[in-house]
């Protein structure tokens, strides 16, 4: 099976606190930015789904699709764009 990613998405955690690892409390990842997508891992034996993400610390995680919420397309390279500016980015590009 394929999965086709958009190389644009970017997503926004909103992490539930009882599923673990928490990417908040214990991966080091901030609420405030919105997140680039680098790639996609979906093991065959779990409908589990993780995507995988570079923190402001430029570590590389695989973060539960349970954890987050599709932000928006954006044409940019950046790996993580603070909230604020990644609203300001998609607003010029319009």
């Amino acid at each position: 099976m394929s999965i086709t990613l958009n190389p644009k998405l970017y997503v926004s955690l909103q992490p539930l606190e009882h599923v673990k690892p928490h990417p908040v409390n214990d991966g080091r990842f901030d609420p405030a930015f919105a997140y680039k997508v680098l790639g996609v891992y979906n093991a065959s034996e779990t409908s589990e789904c993780f995507f995988i993400l570079s923190n402001t610390y430029n570590e590389i995680w695989f973060i539960s699709q349970r954890h987050l919420r599709a932000y928006k397309l954006l044409d940019s390279d950046a790996l993580y764009l603070a909230l604020d500016e990644a609203k300001q980015e998609s607003l010029m590009r319009a």
